[in-house]
Formats: C-alpha cells, structure tokens, sequence
C-alpha cells in the first residue's frame, strides 16, 4: 500500500517526484517536482492550473513506477492536504 510523505523541497530525495500542492485564486491546484540526480529541481505546473488537475496529477505519479511504496508531498503556503485522502506522514 502507498504511503504519502510530506515533504520539503530540500529534502525530497535525488531521482525522485512530488506531488506539488500550492494554492492558486484561492483554489488548491496541483503539479509535480522532481529532483534531479545532479541536485536541481524541475517544477511542472499546467500553464492554467486548475483545482481537477489534483487526480490527475496524482494518477500520472503513481503510474510512473510499477508499485509505489512512497508518494512524496511537497505543500507550498497555503496548501493543505484534502482531509478526504489518506494520512499524510510528516518525513
């Protein structure tokens, strides 16, 4: 089962991707961050975040490995994780 663990942009591991939460016109929009092996960042965000993006987003992540122990969580200011979803373990 997929365990999602909050956290920092620091200290997501290297080769590894978030979930991005962050708020938008007051609306808790979605994307993903990925740390590079060499230590970088890369933020993909859909040009005109939208709130139904959140599903998607996180069907895109967890289809990307064949079993995903971990989802990763980074929560921008503001965002908070819907209280609808699993436990969000604070790492």
């Amino acid at each position: 089962m997929t365990s999602y663990v909050q956290v920092s942009e620091s200290r997501l591991p290297a080769g590894q991707a978030a979930l991005l939460l962050f708020v938008q016109d007051g609306n808790l929009c979605a994307g993903t961050l990925t740390r590079r092996h060499d230590g970088r960042t890369e933020r993909s965000v859909s040009p005109r975040p939208d709130p139904s993006d959140l599903m998607r987003v996180i069907v895109r992540l967890m289809g990307s490995k064949p079993v995903p122990e971990t989802l990763y969580v980074v929560l921008e200011r503001g965002a908070q994780w819907p209280e609808q979803f699993p436990k969000l373990r604070v790492h």
